[in-house]
């Protein structure tokens, strides 16, 4: 978790330390990182249990963050501070500058009908480039990976796609997660068209809800 660049504040370290101060007052960053994965796995499984949602705005976004790290990190949900934000070559929206760029990303996915009715080919394609933008914002100081494939999870699941990256290779998903975020798409499809397959539950579902809105609308 220590091989940032981060420059505007300290005060998100213990005194001395590049280990992140937290809720359970762990400062071995070995430990920390042990115990954050463990809590963060059950709470990806309870947000995995929930119903989807039927808004994917900023505000969603910021929520499943906090959900995933409210019992680790005080700031869960709450956007980074500081302006100078990097990890190896990538470098990250400044920190003044993260809700103005969140607003039109999501008024792009808004406008898109948050890729909802689009064929195989085309979901892939434009998911491919939101996650590249999502991942440039990098609006946490923490944990934007993890915030970053639920939210795309249950964007799929309510476009009518079940998007599973559990036998995804990581190393693979990191270098097409760096391209992407530089504009380059290729690798990230690809990964993307072995992760992502019809669901055919919500699509039926859908198409139930529609024609019951048709039916009250005659009435």
């Amino acid at each position: 978790m220590n091989n940032y660049d981060y420059r505007g504040t300290e005060d998100y370290y213990y005194p001395g330390t590049k280990i992140l101060i937290n809720k359970l007052n762990i400062k071995n960053d070995e430990q920390l990182s042990v115990t954050e994965r463990k809590i963060t796995r059950i709470k990806l499984y309870n947000l995995y249990t929930l119903p989807i949602p039927k808004s994917f705005d900023f505000s969603l976004y910021c929520n499943i963050h906090k959900n995933i790290f409210e019992d680790i990190y005080s700031w869960a949900g709450k956007t980074r501070r500081g302006e100078f934000f990097s990890k190896g070559v990538s470098i990250f929206c400044r920190g003044s500058l993260i809700q103005s760029n969140a607003n039109k990303i999501f008024g792009k996915l808004e406008k898109e009908k948050y890729l909802y009715g689009l064929n195989k080919e085309d979901f892939i394609s434009k998911t491919a480039y939101f996650m590249g933008e999502l991942n440039a914002l990098h609006p946490f100081r923490e944990g934007n990976g993890r915030t970053l494939r639920e939210y795309f999870r249950q964007l799929s699941f309510n476009a009518g796609y079940i998007l599973d990256f559990s036998k995804t290779d990581k190393n693979k998903l990191l270098i097409a997660d760096i391209n992407a975020l530089n504009g380059k798409y290729d690798s990230l499809e690809k990964i993307l068209n072995k992760a992502v397959n019809t669901n055919t539950l919500q699509i039926n579902e859908n198409k139930i809800i529609k024609t019951q809105n048709k039916k009250g609308r005659s009435l």
